[in-house]
């Protein structure tokens, strides 16, 4: 898609939200319920597999012969979303499935039955033929009670699909889901926002950034509920390898990526010509939280800045929004960071152009900064329009900082300490609880030191007084069952040890994990999320630059 030239800037034009498949009461969801099955009998196929999916992937089907299905029968974007998920989980399991031995590598080819349907659906969905964010937690939803009284809220919802089976894996992908559908009156508030600053009705704006402040508190309280029913065990040695993709994962089985057979044509190449076939080799990224249009919708509507991974950049200041606005011109747009602009490339069509067009149309920092360039403003109190204009600004920053906080926590838990401390006995040692930095002050030193102190509670702390940290806790405060999740009970640890140590004796590959995702990371070893980047590294970059985003009192 080619980029709009920066010398002839768009006049403002109020978006519409329908205009890019997007629902003003769910947000980036789908206004109805995702289908449970596809109509057209044809595509029984897929729906008998995916009617007893998890035993299949149990009993090590998966990989047995389908047919090879048109896509002309399908006729609705519902449907189309439909196929896509259920290709997803298809694929993915066929890739990462391993057909029943644990030292079995990652297949490197997807056969045509599941590659050609796949690839044709991608594109007109305008999305990369990958598992996403959109076809676990957009389009795999479904609610338990329609007549309660918030049919969206989280315990409200249920998956139609999971890899495992297990509750963890629901709840996983459910927050998601419930956040976006709180966050849908934000993406309004936002549009409102926009429009209040070109009209240079200052209150206006002011009250469409308290509605945005109030969906991200709501999406903040969602996220912090991910640890009552999830488990990092079980999400990061049982879950977490299905979600990937094959970009950046030779150390997991994918040195070339993966090939679709009957969409990439290579019944013209020999043995001698192995370098032009690795070439047809596709690489795409995995599931990731940055594939949510939500936070870059959030991020685009701040003002808030990415910059490459690594790479410092400066926020705006005053005196380039004076002279944009005196020049009535787009300046050269600063580089951006370059994974989450290609994250974009994971999200629907219509939901990308709307991250285009609100780039090129809202102003809403610009807006701030000017009408709180006044140097004596700080001196000023609440009643100047002015001051609860920056509060409700710089509300909306923290909040998006504190939420960036959060999530760098959780990878803390769900990644880094199960990596640190292996397979064997998940719950026996448990990490120290995470520091809390939701002062924005120590966010990224909290990250690296959660992490540290995971190893050093792990040799310090005896199984029987270690508490669950990050595990399955009811409202209660109750302990997971330890029937349906052994590695909860710290009263078994001893023969579980025992056990363990057994295992590890008998295959030392399996238990490190080599050429899996999940593995045991030894001293130096960088922990890649889903998506094939260094995880931690750029989380503690995007919390930074969000938090410097904050319009200080006496603005210069």
């Amino acid at each position: 898609m080619p980029d709009r030239p920066h010398a002839e800037p768009l006049p403002y034009a109020p978006l519409r939200l329908e205009d890019y498949d997007i629902s003003p009461t769910h947000g980036f969801l789908p206004a109805e319920p995702p289908l449970r099955r596809l109509p057209d009998p044809y595509y029984a196929p897929w729906e008998h597999i995916m009617d007893r999916f998890n035993h299949y992937l149990l009993g090590h089907h998966i990989r047995r012969l389908m047919p090879v299905l048109g896509t002309d029968r399908l006729s609705t974007q519902a449907e189309y979303r439909r196929a896509f998920t259920v290709l997803s989980f298809l694929a993915h399991a066929y890739v990462w499935g391993r057909g029943g031995a644990a030292a079995e590598p990652a297949l490197q080819f997807l056969p045509a039955s599941i590659a050609v349907p796949w690839v044709a659906v991608s594109d007109f969905l305008e999305l990369n033929p990958v598992v996403c964010c959109a076809a676990v937690c957009h389009w795999n939803w479904q609610v338990l009670d329609e007549d309660a009284e918030d049919p969206m809220a989280l315990d409200n919802l249920g998956t139609l699909h999971t890899f495992s089976g297990s509750m963890d894996e629901s709840w996983f992908y459910l927050v998601t889901t419930a956040i976006e559908a709180k966050c849908a009156r934000g993406l309004t508030a936002i549009l409102a926002a926009t429009a209040a600053a070109e009209r240079d009705a200052i209150d206006d704006v002011t009250e469409a950034l308290g509605h945005m402040a109030h969906a991200l508190a709501e999406a903040n309280a969602i996220l912090e509920r991910m640890y009552e029913r999830c488990d990092p065990y079980v999400f990061y040695w049982k879950i977490r390898e299905f979600l990937a993709g094959w970009e950046n994962m030779a150390e997991a089985g994918l040195p070339y990526g993966v090939l679709y057979e009957g969409v990439d044509d290579i019944r013209a190449f020999g043995l001698d010509s192995w370098p032009a076939l690795i070439r047809r080799f596709r690489k795409y990224a995995g599931g990731s939280a940055a594939q949510t249009p939500l936070l870059q919708a959030f991020d685009i509507a701040l003002g808030i800045k990415h910059y490459p991974t690594g790479q410092r950049g400066l926020q705006s200041t005053v005196a380039e929004m004076r002279h944009r606005t005196k020049a009535q011109d787009i300046s050269e747009a600063p580089p951006a960071n370059s994974y989450l602009v290609r994250m974009r490339d994971y999200m629907p069509g219509g939901h990308r152009r709307f991250l285009e067009d609100l780039a090129a149309t809202c102003r809403i920092r610009e807006y701030v900064l000017l009408a709180c360039s006044d140097s004596l403003l700080h001196m000023g109190g609440r009643s100047d329009p002015r001051v609860r204009l920056r509060e409700a600004y710089n509300s909306c920053i923290g909040l998006m900082e504190s939420f960036r906080n959060k999530h760098m926590m959780m990878v803390t838990r769900y990644i880094i300490a199960p990596a640190k401390m292996g397979p064997a006995l998940p719950h026996q040692k448990c990490p120290a609880a995470a520091p809390d930095a939701s002062d924005g002050t120590s966010a990224a030193s909290a990250a690296s030191a959660a992490a540290a102190a995971a190893a050093a509670a792990a040799a310090a702390m005896p199984a029987r007084e270690c508490p669950l940290q990050g595990g399955r806790m009811g409202g209660d405060s109750l302990p997971a069952d330890p029937t349906m999740y052994p590695q909860t009970n710290t009263a078994a640890a001893a023969a579980a040890a025992a056990a363990a140590a057994a295992a590890a004796a008998h295959s030392e590959a399996d238990a490190q994990g080599k050429g899996r995702l999940a593995r045991k990371l030894g001293d130096g070893s960088v922990a890649r999320g889903t998506g094939g980047t260094d995880a931690i590294q750029f989380l503690k970059q995007v919390h930074s630059e969000t938090a410097r985003s904050k319009v200080p009192r006496h603005v210069v």
